[in-house]
């Protein structure tokens, strides 16, 4: 039993069994391994566990690896202890290098909560790195402060935003600091379970506060979790979902732009065509006004960019016919373009247009 238990264990991430037809997941049929979070912050505690000893090299070196500070200051976000004031201030200072982060924000709350009002100094000077973090670090006490209101401010942002629970953290917390570290495997079969869990039950999506609203930016951030992992059939099962699920005009050509993308770079040509088609119906009857500045606008470059991009790939795929009637169809919606947005497109038609010559 204990060899069975053993084996059904190293199943997952190595070994996980996908169904051919839907991508999805088949259910344990042994015990669950460790939550995702535990290998996830075990180095950030190893890390952790030497500034507290006081060992200059690692005050040095975690300092400077932004990947190593991250998890370092997870870890401190769930084991919080009286004297880490000097060596979270020391992280905080190393942490503006990588701009506005969560785990910026995290170090900021961490400092402010001891109530420190020397500290103002150093947080207003991290506030004002760039923009980005000034605006993350939004509603900080300003110079003379009291005490009680460094430690309020602090207070409401760890409640909203962090708190000392690992597992009421969001997975993308995990799941982006797991393929960080390289463990793209946990990564990537937390996030195909995550994507079956939606699929199954869509009113996951909701949330408390709006029940009757049916957000879909979690399966926007899946589909782009996936590709940067490499996995684009994964990719594909959620951008098409999320496609699906899109109400007005605008998110519905967007949504289909990215998801023929996604289709063409996984060599799927005809389904992209018809994404691409689909984009199209979606321009010439919106059915709302969403799409009323549509030729003027990024989203019709990228529009058309895409279309000459299909056309280029059918033509080296050796599908002539397709390749000059999405042509014609590119062609046209370059015709409705503003000037200023065709004129990041014309380079691409014209290459376009000479490879479908060749071809024919």
């Amino acid at each position: 039993m204990g060899r069975l238990r053993a084996a059904l264990l190293r199943t997952e991430p190595d070994f996980v069994l996908l169904n051919a037809d839907e991508g999805c997941a088949y259910a344990r049929i042994g015990p669950a391994g460790p939550p995702l979070w535990e290998p996830v912050l075990a180095a950030g505690r190893a890390d952790l566990a030497c500034l507290r000893e006081g060992d200059r090299r690692a005050w040095r070196e975690v300092a400077e690896d932004p990947v190593r500070r991250r998890i370092t200051l997870r870890a401190a976000q769930f084991d919080r202890a009286e004297g880490d004031l000097e060596l979270l201030r020391h992280l905080l200072r190393h942490e503006t290098r990588s701009s506005m982060t969560d785990e910026l924000r995290l170090a900021a709350v961490l400092v402010a909560l001891r109530g420190d009002t020397g500290d103002l100094t150093l947080l207003l000077e991290v506030r004002e790195t760039d923009y980005d973090t000034a605006c993350g670090l939004g509603g900080m006490p300003e110079p003379g402060a009291s005490a009680d209101e460094l430690q309020q401010w602090a207070r409401a942002l760890d409640e909203s935003m962090f708190g000392t629970a690992p597992s009421d953290e969001p997975v993308s917390t995990w799941t982006d600091l797991a393929r960080d570290q390289g463990m793209t495997g946990l990564a990537r079969v937390t996030l195909i379970r995550e994507l079956d869990n939606i699929f199954m039950d869509q009113s996951r999506l909701r949330r408390p506060e709006a029940p009757h609203n049916l957000p879909t930016a979690l399966l926007s951030g899946l589909a782009r979790d996936f590709e940067e992992l490499g996995d684009l059939p994964q990719a594909l099962r959620a951008q098409r979902l999320y496609a699906a699920l899109q109400e007005t005009a605008w998110d519905r050509a967007s949504a289909r732009h990215t998801l023929a993308r996604l289709e063409r770079e996984a060599g799927r040509l005809p389904q992209a065509a018809d994404s691409l088609a689909a984009v199209r119906d979606a321009l010439a009857t919106p059915g709302d006004d969403s799409l009323r500045h549509w030729q003027q606008v990024n989203l019709g470059r990228f529009i058309a960019e895409e279309h000459y991009r299909l056309t280029l790939a059918l033509a080296d795929a050796g599908r002539p016919e397709e390749a000059r009637a999405l042509l014609t169809a590119s062609d046209a919606i370059l015709g409705e373009l503003s000037e200023n947005a065709a004129n990041g497109v014309r380079e691409l038609a014209k290459r376009t247009a000479a490879r479908v010559r060749e071809v024919n």
